[in-house]
C-alpha cells in the first residue's frame, strides 16, 4: 500500500490536468484490482445519460471512452443508491440492470467523483466479465475513495482556473470596450470632421477587435456616400440591406440587419455569417447624417452589452455631428452678421465702415510694399430729382442700378464703397510704368462711361448725364489719414461738379 501511495502521489505531483491525473490512476487501479476496465464517467441527471469519459481496458471487457448509456439503467446509479461501492458478484446485488447483463459483468467498483459544491459530477469505475476476489483486499475502498476524491480535487482546480479565466476574459473584454468608448469619447470631443470621425471610429472598433466590419458613410440628401474611397464596394451591399428597412426605424438609433441566403450569397466575401449586423445612425440634431456599418464578431459578451455599447457610440457621434451643425450655423450667422455690418443693405457694396478699414489696409501694404493708388470720389448729381420726380422706391432702384455699373467697370485689385446718400468711393491699383496723369484720366472716363447713358427701370427709363467725380493720388510719404484723403478726393469732385455746372448752364 505504501508503494501505491507512493505512486499516487507522484500522479498528483506531475499532474497538470484531469486526463493527466486520471489515466495513470486508472492504470493503477487496473494493476491492483485486476479489474479488466477502470473508467472515469460524468453523470448528466437532466439528459438522463452518463458518459464514459477516460477509459483503461487490459482485458476481453472494452468500454470505450465516449460510450453514452442511459442513467437510470446504470450500475452506478445502484451504487450511489446503496452505497455498496464493491461488489464480487453484480448479478446477485444488481441483477436487474440490462446493461450489466448484457455486457456480462460480474465483479464491479464504482465511487462518486465530488464537485466543490457536494454535487455528484460522475463516477471512478472499474468491471471485469469474470470474478474477482475483491473483497480481500482490506484498503480498496479507501484507496478508491481516495483517487475519487484527487480527480475531483483536479477537476475543482480545473473549474477554478476555467472561471478565473472566464473572468479574466471578460474583465479583459470590459476594459477593451471602456478603452474603446474612451477613444471614441475623446475623439468627439476634439472632432472638427463628422466624416474624419466616424471614419476614425469605425477604424477604432475593428482595431479592438469588437467588430469584425466597420464601414462609415456620410448621408447626403438620404444617398451613401463612402468617407473611404476604398470603402466604395460597400456602398450597394449596405444600400441593400437599407432598402429592408421600414419607416419606422428611421428615428433608432441601432438597427439590426437580417442577412437572408440570398444577400448571403450576393455579397459572398463582404458579410460575416454568424456576426451580428447592425446599422448605426448618426444624427445632427434630428436629421440623420451618418452612419456605420457593423459586423460583432461572436463573445462572450451578450448581445444587450454589444447593442448599448453601440448606442453609446451612436450618442457621442451624434452630439459632435449636433455641435459641429451648431458651430457650422453661428458661423454662417456670423459672417451673415459680419457682412451685414460691412455691406449697404440697399446696393450690397461695402459700406462706409468697410471702406475705412479697407483704406487703412491699403495705405499699410501700400507703405510697406511702396506703392501707389488713386482714391476716386463719385457724387451722383440730380439724384434729388429723381427721388421727387419719381419717388424713393425708383430712387433705390436707380441706386442699386448704379452700383451694379460700378461693379461691371472695377478691375482686378479695385474697390468700391457706398460713402453714403448718393456718394461712392473707389480706391483703384496704380500701374507702374505709366504716368500717373494719363492713368486718372484713363480711370475717370471708364467710369463716367460706366455710369452715364440710359437706365432702364422697372416703372422708367431715364437719360442719366452720369456723376461728378474727382480723384486723387496717394503715393509714398503723403498723409495716411483716411478722412484727410477722402476729403482731398471730395474737394476733387467738387470742382468737377462746378465745371460740370457751368458747362450745363453754358457758362
Amino acid at each position: 500500500m505504501d508503494k501505491q501511495l507512493e505512486q499516487l502521489a507522484q500522479f498528483v505531483a506531475t499532474a497538470n490536468t484531469v486526463e493527466g491525473l486520471t489515466r495513470p490512476l486508472l492504470a493503477l487501479l487496473q494493476r491492483i484490482t485486476g479489474l479488466e476496465s477502470t473508467y472515469l464517467t460524468a453523470i448528466d441527471e437532466t439528459a438522463g445519460v452518463q458518459h464514459i469519459l477516460i477509459a483503461h481496458n487490459a482485458g476481453a471487457l472494452q468500454l470505450p471512452e465516449n460510450l453514452t448509456v442511459p442513467w437510470l439503467d446504470t450500475l452506478c446509479k445502484r451504487a450511489l443508491e446503496s452505497q455498496q461501492f464493491v461488489t464480487e458478484d453484480v448479478a446477485a446485488c444488481w441483477g436487474d440492470s440490462d446493461a450489466a447483463r448484457e455486457l456480462g459483468l460480474k465483479s464491479y467498483i464504482s465511487v462518486p467523483v465530488m464537485n466543490q459544491d457536494g454535487s455528484v459530477f460522475g463516477t471512478l469505475c472499474g468491471a471485469s466479465s469474470h470474478n474477482i476476489a475483491l473483497g480481500t483486499m482490506s484498503h480498496l475502498p479507501e484507496l478508491l475513495q481516495l483517487c475519487a476524491d484527487l480527480i475531483g480535487h483536479q477537476l475543482n482546480r480545473e473549474n477554478q482556473a476555467k472561471i478565473a479565466a472566464e473572468r479574466a476574459a471578460e474583465a479583459e473584454l470590459q476594459l477593451n470596450r471602456v478603452s474603446l468608448f474612451a477613444k471614441i469619447s475623446e475623439l468627439c470631443m476634439a472632432g472638427q470632421s463628422l466624416s474624419l470621425s466616424i471614419s476614425q471610429t469605425a477604424q477604432y472598433m475593428l482595431e479592438s477587435g469588437f467588430c469584425s466590419q466597420a464601414i462609415a458613410f456620410d448621408l447626403v440628401n438620404d444617398e451613401l456616400v463612402a468617407v473611404n474611397p476604398e470603402d466604395e464596394p460597400w456602398q450597394s451591399v449596405v444600400q441593400a440591406l437599407r432598402a429592408e428597412l421600414s419607416t419606422e426605424t428611421r428615428r433608432r438609433t441601432i438597427i439590426p440587419l437580417e442577412i437572408t441566403d440570398g444577400m448571403q450569397q450576393q455579397f459572398s466575401g463582404f458579410l460575416q455569417s454568424g456576426h451580428d449586423t447592425l446599422l448605426i445612425k448618426v444624427f445632427a440634431e434630428y436629421t440623420p447624417a451618418a452612419l456605420i456599418f457593423v459586423q460583432v464578431a461572436p463573445s462572450t459578451a451578450a448581445q444587450a452589452e454589444n447593442r448599448a455599447l453601440l448606442s453609446a457610440i451612436s450618442n457621442s457621434l451624434s452630439l459632435l455631428a449636433s455641435r459641429l451643425a451648431d458651430h457650422n450655423a453661428l458661423t454662417i450667422l456670423n459672417q451673415q452678421l459680419e457682412y451685414q455690418a460691412q455691406h449697404d443693405t440697399l446696393t450690397a457694396l461695402p459700406n462706409r465702415r468697410y471702406l475705412f478699414d479697407e483704406l487703412a489696409r491699403q495705405l499699410a501694404r501700400a507703405n510697406r510694399q511702396q506703392l501707389s493708388f488713386f482714391i476716386l470720389f463719385i457724387d451722383l448729381d440730380g439724384f434729388k430729382a429723381i427721388n421727387d420726380t419719381y419717388g424713393h422706391e425708383t430712387g433705390d432702384e436707380f441706386l442699386r442700378e448704379f452700383a451694379n455699373r460700378i461693379r461691371l467697370a472695377m478691375r482686378s485689385g479695385d474697390f468700391a464703397a457706398r460713402h453714403g446718400g448718393d456718394e461712392f468711393v473707389m480706391l483703384c491699383q496704380f500701374s507702374a510704368g505709366s504716368p500717373a496723369d494719363l492713368q486718372a484720366e484713363h480711370l475717370l472716363k471708364r467710369i463716367r462711361a460706366a455710369t452715364s447713358g440710359s437706365f432702364e427701370l422697372t416703372d422708367v427709363t431715364l437719360d442719366y448725364q452720369g456723376p461728378s467725380l474727382g480723384v486723387v493720388q496717394w503715393q509714398p510719404g503723403d498723409i495716411s489719414d483716411g478722412d484727410q484723403l477722402l476729403s482731398q478726393a471730395d474737394a476733387a469732385m467738387y470742382k468737377d461738379k462746378q465745371q460740370r455746372r457751368k458747362q450745363q448752364s453754358g457758362g
